[in-house]
């Protein structure tokens, strides 16, 4: 593999302490794992039982929700070829709508009809909202609903789009919020100002289409980056500047993302690849061609690696890569929605809503429930405090204890 050497990355890790926030797809850390959370293994939308509420959006989205404060946020996309763009604001405890701003989408809409111009999950540094959608559109709210800027980064950049849909999720570290939008045309990786949305820097990519998202992962030296991932390379790149620091070449998987944990960082390729991140040079860890992503992405917890494979749970060991154990769940199809891990068990949704709650039992699984929500469902869910915020075509829901 080619590798070029590690540069020194200015900014600082923030503080390892788990939040009741959810700031981004896959929540803290990117690897979808909320272990201190105990939500129900039981619910039903057609009993109300653990149900808390149940809020209908302005429009229909696929991304995946935040949690901010006492905020739960939401993309939506209506109106003529979905052009109408909003981001919504729910309050968490009553699923009352605080606020809603729409604006119209200046690059181009279209997508699958599976999918929707609202397919990427927002990002959030606890105070501002960025909203990143299929059309290359990208706004800044702040907490209150207010726009602080907005870029029609479609416009810049006319070549970039894809009618299949735009779907990877921005991510923010320290004063950078950073976007992937690799396509057939103008392919690129750009970091804006998060606060006056002025581009710092933009990093020209292979013109393949790509829905893998980027993730912020630790250096060797206390600081952070940015792991960018596509069908030809694994590339690690300075937040600060877009200096490539460290790249190899990689067949990495192009829908599934990457997953990060401590110092391992774990990727989907035909099977999954894992590198040790404590030395200048990343180092290969092991490769399985028995652990395999699908649609959803790896999720990481404790000493495990869970993925989704249909109506098939696959558990393997971080350290060394080996399959665990395979469970098959009766009542569960096709997913696109990564997972979560929870104190109760790992809450697995497939397209339909039905969702399937597994206790890892340590060498095998057992099924706790399988319950319903009104789907489709395509996003990934969120999970704060005791609840779990799931994300319908054309609504929320937070599954808890009433």
């Amino acid at each position: 593999m080619r590798t070029i050497t590690f540069a020194v990355c200015l900014l600082l890790l923030p503080a390892a302490a788990w939040s009741d926030d959810w700031l981004g797809f896959r929540g803290f850390g990117g690897r979808a794992d909320s272990p201190q959370s105990n939500p129900p293994a039981e619910f039903s939308a057609e009993e109300g039982k653990n149900i808390a509420w149940r809020a209908e959006t302005v429009g229909r989205g696929i991304a995946g929700p935040l949690v901010v404060g006492d905020l739960v946020i939401a993309t939506s996309c209506g109106g003529i070829d979905e052009r109408d763009i909003s981001v919504e604001a729910f309050d968490a405890t009553s699923g009352k709508r605080v606020w809603v701003r729409t604006l119209l989408a200046l690059g181009r809409p279209f997508t699958h009809p599976t999918s929707a111009n609202a397919a990427p999950t927002p990002a959030s540094d606890g105070e501002k909202i960025f909203a990143l959608y299929s059309s290359c559109d990208l706004v800044c709210l702040d907490r209150e609903g207010g726009i602080v800027w907005y870029r029609g980064l479609g416009v810049d950049h006319p070549k970039t789009g894809s009618d299949v849909s735009m779907s990877s999720s921005p991510v923010v570290i320290d004063d950078v919020v950073m976007v992937q939008l690799e396509c057939q045309g103008d392919s690129f990786v750009a970091g804006l100002d998060k606060n006056s949305g002025q581009t710092l820097w933009h990093l020209d990519r292979p013109r393949v289409a790509n829905f893998a998202s980027p993730i912020a992962i630790p250096l060797p030296s206390g600081r952070q980056a940015l792991f960018l991932s596509c069908s030809q390379s694994a590339t690690i790149v300075d937040p600060a500047s877009g200096e490539v620091i460290w790249e190899t070449e990689l067949d990495c998987k192009t829908t599934p993302s990457a997953s990060v944990a401590g110092s391992t960082l774990v990727i989907p390729t035909a099977g999954l690849i894992a590198f040790d991140l404590t030395s200048d040079a990343p180092k290969p860890l092991w490769e399985s061609d028995r652990l395999k992503a699908r649609s959803a992405s790896p999720v990481i917890s404790g000493n495990r690696i869970y993925l989704a494979q249909g109506s098939v749970l696959v558990a393997g060991d971080l350290a060394s890569g080996d399959e665990v154990w395979k469970q098959r769940i009766k009542g569960i199809g096709s997913q696109w929605a990564t997972p979560v891990a929870t104190q109760t068990g790992l809450f697995v949704f497939d397209d339909k809503g039905n969702c399937a709650v597994v206790k890892d039992n340590g060498d095998e699984a057992e099924v706790l429930a399988v319950s319903k929500i009104d789907g489709p469902m395509l996003a990934s869910p969120a999970v704060s405090g005791d609840a779990i915020f799931a994300r319908t075509e054309n609504a929320l829901w937070k599954i808890a204890t009433k």
